[in-house]
């Protein structure tokens, strides 16, 4: 998916509900926000959210936390990477549209390419990475957004994405 998916995790992300949360592209999170993949406790494997899970907080963590079946709170889910923005829970819904409007902002089909970049990052051997990014460049170069950028910095406003 080319489209950029921003979740708020507000109260509980739990098995399912956290790996949900993995697949969005960002994830906002409140201070008291509890989030586990407890399947350990449950003598199952968690799901596929092992492979993202470990490529967001790392190897070590993500054995961690999916050993001991733990439940985490928002601050140390930021702290780790799980998360990466922490609002408070009184405003979460405010500060969440605030952190929506800003990717809203950059939503462009570099920004797009540039999400196509990242999820094949780790699994794409250089030659093949430089490749895809040769191709996509074209394509962003060529898209109505970089003459949208082109003339918007000239005018000096900001763009505005189709």
């Amino acid at each position: 998916m080319d489209k950029l998916v921003v979740c708020l995790i507000h109260g509980y992300a739990i098995g399912g509900g956290l790996q949900l949360a993995l697949a969005c592209d960002i994830r906002v999170c409140t201070r008291s926000a509890r989030m586990g993949l407890p399947a350990i406790k449950e003598g199952l494997i968690p799901g596929l959210g092992t492979f993202r899970l470990a490529r967001y907080v790392g190897l070590g963590r993500a054995k961690s936390l999916i050993i001991r079946g733990n439940m985490i709170d928002g601050a140390e889910a930021e702290r780790i990477g799980l998360v990466d923005h922490l609002v408070g829970d009184d405003t979460a819904f405010e500060e969440f549209e605030n952190w929506l409007a800003e990717y809203a902002s950059s939503n462009s089909a570099g920004c797009r390419a540039s999400k196509q970049m990242l999820a094949d990052c780790f699994d794409l051997g250089w030659e093949a990475f430089f490749h895809k990014y040769l191709v996509l460049q074209e394509k962003a170069v060529a898209a109505p957004d970089f003459a949208e950028a082109m003339d918007a910095y000239k005018a000096g406003r900001n763009p505005r994405w189709e």
